[in-house]
């Protein structure tokens, strides 16, 4: 029952994130049609992308491959949604490097808002067990 928690909980927050990285990429792109089967992928491949991130529970390879890991899989599985999306033809011959630039730019944010939400879980933790 743990495990599949787990699974419940990577899946609900790549959504999460998912559904913000395009928000905030709408935001800062310009309007843009959606069609239901868009929003359908983003929430499924958002999802996947969230279990990917349990390759960081794994203690078999040091973090540097785990992170190559997980931008190569990460890459792939946008890759498959812009397509399952209807969005794959918006990628031509000079959008390559804006939509380089946008995944580099989506996935530190994405990190950077991680590592701060673990920095504060722990600091709440370490307080309470200082009690």
């Amino acid at each position: 029952m743990d495990k599949l928690i787990k699974i419940i909980r990577y899946f609900s927050i790549g959504v999460l994130l998912g559904s913000f990285s395009f928000l905030l990429i709408v935001l800062f792109g310009g309007s843009m049609y959606v069609e239901s089967k868009a929003v359908a992928s983003l929430f499924v491949f958002s999802g996947l992308i969230g279990l990917v991130s349990m390759i960081f529970e794994i203690g078999r390879f040091n973090f540097p491959i785990r992170l190559g890991l997980h931008i190569l899989i990460t890459v792939l599985i946008v890759g498959l949604m812009m397509y399952f999306a209807g969005w794959w033809s918006l990628i031509s011959g000079a959008h390559i490097l804006v939509f380089v630039i946008t995944f580099v730019l989506v996935y530190i944010v994405v990190w950077t808002m991680l590592y701060l939400t673990e920095v504060t879980n722990a600091k709440k933790k370490n307080s309470r067990n200082n009690c």
